[in-house]
């Protein structure tokens, strides 16, 4: 379900509505402080969290204040796919995602090299080395980007060929930079503010590493919590910015970044994550640990990270730059579920706001079938016995005098077999408040059918 929520600003706080209890969220805020959750203390942070482009939540915790930038890290990469998809569009220069680096920087026209095209260099898949946090390509701050993609050019193709191997890292994205410096005949910084950041509003976000001339495309940027999460927000509404009306992006655009680059039959030579589900500059569907896994995140090596649940309009964005992404992965999952324990009836798969027989008849219809094909699901995977189980839970807390309907051809187990799938079972939390009684058919029978330097971080998504 959605609320329609007032913003209640006070002075370092925006405060949600008397309807929704964030206790849960701010209990795993204010535990990441003293270490609960999470493998070591985090200084300070701050937490915006939307919905719909409504600010629910928002609060600094520790040695943090609201407003305050942090180095982005490799949620910078976010920030410049999407400058990519805005050149893709307007195709200045003729540039675009199927666009060769050969096209626009004649030193990757040679064999092997002159095949790099720019979706494949923005979704790490290009050849060129990944893991390269250290280069001192990305370091230096006396070139330029057009110098640092010749240096890149000469740089052996070592998961070649292209499109064959994903080695996640920044100097095939810096490459990028150059290309998109020659097809429009202006600088990167320049570009990002008049394509990005102007219309967004983001006057504290922009490249600080490792200078002016030679921005670090993949991890350079610094940004606030606010700031992210508005161009964030504008990914999710389309590539419309909606505090302003302002066509950032089109549709198209937006679809195409958030798309999935990459193949499941790909090579995985470096990856942050285990895998390489990737878009153009995003993660996609990711975070699972304690529940649904979100549909994509910017995620950065110190703990900076935006990340998207598309099916209940939420944009999530920690900023800090005081641990790293490692240490409050796991932690942010759990804030996903937090959240959506709080905004959403569990077991409502037909999202009417009440827990009745035809959430069961939709259960029932989209078993064996992805994650995120029902609405108000908390457990994610592939849906079979744990949603029924958290159906059946709310539907009885909802006094029904009908019995739960079990499900028909054999009962569970033979609907885990059938899906091919091994769910592991939890304690419940307590059956949500919003859960509403109401006068229900007979259900179904049981027969019915089935800006300080980052330099070698020693974690997972460096700059």
């Amino acid at each position: 379900m959605r609320f329609a929520l007032p913003l209640l600003v006070a002075a370092l706080v925006v405060a949600p509505a008397a309807s929704q209890d964030f206790s849960a969220l701010t209990a795993l805020a204010e535990g990441a402080l003293t270490g609960v959750g999470v493998s070591q203390h985090v200084p300070g942070f701050e937490i915006r969290l939307l919905q719909d482009g409504e600010v629910l939540y928002h609060r600094a915790f520790g040695a943090w204040r609201i407003g305050r930038p942090a180095n982005a890290d490799s949620s910078s990469k976010t920030l410049s796919g999407a400058l990519v998809m805005s050149i893709a569009e307007s195709g200045d220069g003729g540039f675009s995602l199927s666009s060769k680096l050969a096209d626009y920087l004649p030193e990757f026209d040679r064999p092997g090299y002159r095949d790099i095209t720019v979706a494949q260099a923005f979704s790490h898949s290009s050849g060129l080395p990944g893991d390269d946090v250290t280069s001192p390509i990305l370091l230096a701050p006396g070139i330029t980007l057009r110098q640092g993609a010749y240096l890149v050019s000469q740089l052996p193709l070592e998961n070649g060929p292209p499109g064959s191997t994903f080695a996640y890292g920044g100097l095939s994205m810096q490459a990028v930079g150059a290309a998109l410096e020659v097809a429009t005949g202006q600088g990167f910084n320049e570009l990002f503010a008049e394509r990005l950041a102007g219309p967004l509003g983001m006057t504290q976000t922009s490249f600080v590493l490792a200078s002016a001339t030679n921005p670090r495309v993949a991890g350079g940027a610094e940004s606030t919590a606010a700031e992210f999460g508005r161009l964030t927000d504008m990914l999710l509404n389309g590539g419309v910015d909606r505090a302003t009306g302002t066509r950032v992006l089109s549709a198209a655009s937006v679809a195409e970044m958030l798309r999935r680059q990459t193949a499941d039959d790909q090579l995985i030579a470096v990856s942050p994550v285990g895998n390489n589900r990737y878009g153009i500059g995003v993660w996609l569907d990711q975070l699972g640990q304690a529940g649904p896994t979100v549909d994509y995140i910017a995620a950065g090596a110190r703990g900076f990270h935006s990340w998207v649940d598309a099916s209940e309009g939420i944009v999530f964005t920690l900023a800090t730059d005081t641990t790293t992404f490692q240490n409050i992965e796991s932690l942010s999952s759990q804030m996903h579920l937090a959240i959506l324990e709080t905004l959403v009836t569990p077991g409502d798969f037909n999202d009417d706001g009440a827990v009745d027989a035809a959430d069961y008849t939709v259960w029932r219809d989209r078993v064996g079938t992805p994650a995120s094909s029902l609405a108000n699901d908390l457990d994610g995977g592939t849906i079979g016995a744990a949603q029924y189980a958290r159906w059946a839970e709310a539907y009885g807390a909802a006094g029904n005098a009908v019995a739960v309907p079990e499900p028909g051809g054999g009962g569970l187990l033979a609907i885990v077999a059938a899906v091919g799938s091994v769910y592991r079972w939890r304690p419940r939390l307590a059956p949500s408040a919003q859960v509403i009684s109401s006068a229900l058919t007979p259900p179904p029978s049981a027969n019915s059918g089935g800006s300080a330097r980052c330099e070698n971080p020693p974690v997972r998504f460096a700059c």
